[in-house]
């Protein structure tokens, strides 16, 4: 049996202790490295819930109401951490050129988005984390491997059924964002299995090539909200002078180029895991 002591529960409360003092870190001092390592914790302990709630799948509110007063942090948290992939992306493309004015405009978002998010943060009542806790060791006791093999399982199937591409279809950048929080999903759901003794469902080539195409799909990413960042940019400034249209040319060049590859790994990796 899985209870307190077992490798199930033990997992879930070693990332919500981690994310636990993340928040209480960021309620004193805001960050946005300890905010991107609060969501991804944060991303973890939702999934956990799911595959908590596909055991109980009768207790619906195990689902919905242990996790809806984390909703506004990770929106929040989102946020930042979109907008350092923005950032990141402008400091690979602007090289030793001075954008000063755009940077000007980062500055001035930064302040208000850290403001907005801090605000979100130490307005979330504290008994969340406790009420989250409870309801996650209340549910994941008396727990067989069998149960978790059967709803993380479960949970991967869902998340390749959702992925249901067809192969002529060029993925376009709804289905390449999905992919990569699909992929998210997936490696969290095989991680539990491992965790508590279980065997992955997939093959460690497989997993390999599913980093691989995570990574890819992070550049993507990354590289796709600094494009639609920039386009705002310019529609707010027209008078910017010919080396942010330059730029601009630069990064639409380069997201079709990881979108090519991310689209070709993709349908790839997709055969694969649905054969």
């Amino acid at each position: 049996m899985l209870e307190k002591g077992s490798p199930l529960f033990h997992l879930f409360e070693s990332q919500f202790n981690e994310a636990r003092s993340f928040f209480n870190v960021l309620g004193k001092n805001f960050k946005s490295k300890k905010a991107i390592e609060l969501e991804e914790k944060l991303i973890f302990l939702n999934i956990y819930l799911h595959i908590l709630n596909k055991i109980h799948f009768r207790e619906e509110r195990l689902k919905f109401e242990s996790f809806e007063p984390f909703k506004p942090i990770c929106k929040a948290l989102k946020r930042i951490h979109h907008f350092k992939l923005a950032v990141a992306a402008f400091e690979e493309v602007k090289g030793a050129q001075s954008f000063a004015t755009y940077e000007g405009f980062l500055m001035a978002e930064k302040k208000a988005l850290y403001k907005e998010v801090y605000e979100v943060m130490i307005s979330s009542p504290l008994d969340i984390w406790e009420s989250l806790y409870a309801a996650a060791y209340r549910f994941s006791k008396k727990i067989q491997p069998l149960m978790v093999n059967t709803a993380t399982t479960q949970l991967i199937s869902e998340e390749l059924e959702y992925l249901n591409f067809k192969e002529k279809d060029r993925l376009d950048s709804a289905a390449l964002r999905d992919i990569m929080e699909a992929l998210q999903v997936i490696t969290v759901g095989e991680n539990i299995k491992i965790a508590v003794g279980l065997n992955p469902l997939f093959t460690a080539d497989i997993h390999q090539e599913m980093k691989e195409l995570s990574q890819l799909l992070v550049q993507w990413h990354q590289t796709h909200l600094f494009a639609q960042h920039l386009n705002y940019f310019l529609s707010e400034n027209e008078q910017v002078g010919s080396k942010y249209l330059e730029m601009a040319k630069k990064v639409r060049s380069k997201k079709q180029r990881l979108s090519a590859e991310a689209d070709s790994l993709g349908k790839s990796l997709l055969i694969k895991l649905t054969d």
